[in-house]
């Protein structure tokens, strides 16, 4: 029998409340800077530059890069492609392990065994 894990989720409302509350900066503007966030991330991802890397925060990268289809590791027949668009975000060594410090040192009993 397999224990399902309990999942949280944060849309992107949830974000925009709690930077409000952490900033006190209206919430209608950090929607609009969100949005043009994620706009410019789509604009610079999709163009015809063959590499992209997005710095988001100290600690998130995004980037987009144009590989040949015998790179891609797509189960999808790609054969009449000459590049693919290849994406990737990943979180730095630095940022992951301050991430597991903060888990560590957070109580929370009903992970805990």
């Amino acid at each position: 029998m397999k224990i399902r894990e309990a999942r949280t989720y944060y849309n992107q409302k949830n974000i925009i409340n709690e930077l409000h509350h952490k900033t006190g900066y209206p919430a209608n503007d950090i929607a609009k800077i969100l949005n043009s966030l994620g706009d410019v991330v789509k604009d610079k991802c999709s163009g015809h530059d063959n590499y992209v890397e997005i710095r988001l925060f100290p600690g998130l990268k995004v980037t987009s890069r144009l590989i040949p289809p015998q790179e891609s590791k797509s189960n999808l027949n790609v054969s009449g492609c000459s590049f693919i668009l290849s994406l990737n975000a990943a979180f730095s060594d630095y940022y992951k392990q301050e991430l597991r410090n903060l888990h560590r040192d957070t109580p929370n009993p009903t992970l805990r065994r």
